[in-house]
């Protein structure tokens, strides 16, 4: 399937093997004769334009990496950087540039689009070709919420004033580059160590035991997690905050609720207590992506919050603590 409508080469966020995957789930509908499949390929060409349509608003806002005048005043990736290393939470949507939001509703809308695919595939009367392209979507789809992911944890680390400042104007401009190549900016050659570990938390079945973690850690590792992931996370001054979050995104549970079941333990005399926190589908009717989305959100509300009312416990995820360390690096 071309795409609907003539554009620029490399203007829609679709990327080649995606829109051979709409081909064949377009193709396997068509085979099908059902009644339906018409108004499904209709849908999931609507949605394709939709998406063309995104890649050409985009593309008319300037972009971050560029210097912009009008009149006297001007602007660029340092002033950007300026700008936002002030920023909290509340006030950083508001300075945003405009590609930066625009780029992040076409990334929800590819996410959503592939999810249709996933839906679509998962009901094809051929079982082992629905669970090829099923799997081919879910691929895709974890591709494209990663991305979204890395923003949400550059972002994290930019709004949290306790953070040092270089540390924060590096991740300023890791988003500059995030927005202004948002068609072609893939996690998977930006910053790999988080997505080979958000693939193989997936596969993780946490066990609880004696919630040390060590289980977990071992699946992680022997999963595909990586081990540059574990190591910079404890590159930095290491600390208990460090660990708590870490052991919340082995657990999939907050540092709160691990330190209640530590205290039943402790009160219960009880060696080990079983847990059951498994980041997957199974199958079922909710995607992989939806459910690593909600996983990692989750968590970070958490510590949001914890920022926010001056509590103790970790102010960023396990996954915003490595970030840190890798800025730190670069």
């Amino acid at each position: 399937m071309a795409v609907p409508d003539p554009m620029p080469a490399g203007q829609h966020p679709l990327q080649p093997e995606e829109f051979t995957l709409v081909d064949q789930v377009v193709g396997a509908l068509r085979a099908t004769g059902a009644t339906d499949a018409t108004a499904t390929i209709a849908a999931i060409e609507r949605q394709m334009q939709s998406l063309g349509l995104f890649g050409e608003l985009l593309g008319r806002y300037p972009s971050p990496l560029e210097e912009q005048h009008l009149g006297p005043l001007r602007r660029g990736l340092e002033t950007l950087v300026e700008n936002l290393v002030h920023t909290d939470q509340a006030t950083f949507p508001f300075r945003a540039p405009t590609q930066a939001l625009v780029g992040r509703a076409m990334n929800m809308a590819q996410i959503n689009f592939l999810r249709m695919l996933w839906h679509v595939a998962g009901g094809l009367p051929d079982a082992a070709q629905a669970a090829s392209l099923r799997e081919t979507s879910a691929r895709r789809l974890r591709a494209a919420v990663h991305t979204r992911l890395v923003e949400e944890v550059l972002v994290d680390v930019v709004t949290d004033a306790m953070v040092d400042a270089k540390l924060r104007a590096q991740a300023v401009r890791n988003l500059a580059q995030l927005w202004g190549n948002r068609l072609t900016w893939r996690v998977h050659t930006f910053f790999p160590i988080l997505a080979a570990t958000w693939e193989a938390r997936q596969r993780v079945r946490v066990i609880g035991g004696s919630l040390a973690g060590n289980a977990e850690m071992f699946q992680l590792l022997t999963a595909g997690g990586e081990p540059e992931f574990v190591e910079l996370l404890c590159d930095r001054d290491y600390g208990e905050v460090e660990v708590q979050a870490f052991r919340e995104f082995l657990f999939g549970t907050s540092s709160e609720e691990l330190d209640r079941l530590a205290l039943r333990m402790a009160s219960e005399g009880l060696s080990s207590i079983e847990l059951d926190s498994r980041v997957e589908s199974g199958g079922g009717v909710r995607d992989a992506g939806s459910i690593l989305f909600e996983f990692f959100r989750a968590r970070l509300m958490q510590c949001s919050a914890r920022r926010i009312a001056r509590l103790p416990g970790p102010r960023h995820t396990a996954e915003g603590y490595v970030m840190l360390a890798w800025l730190a690096r670069q």
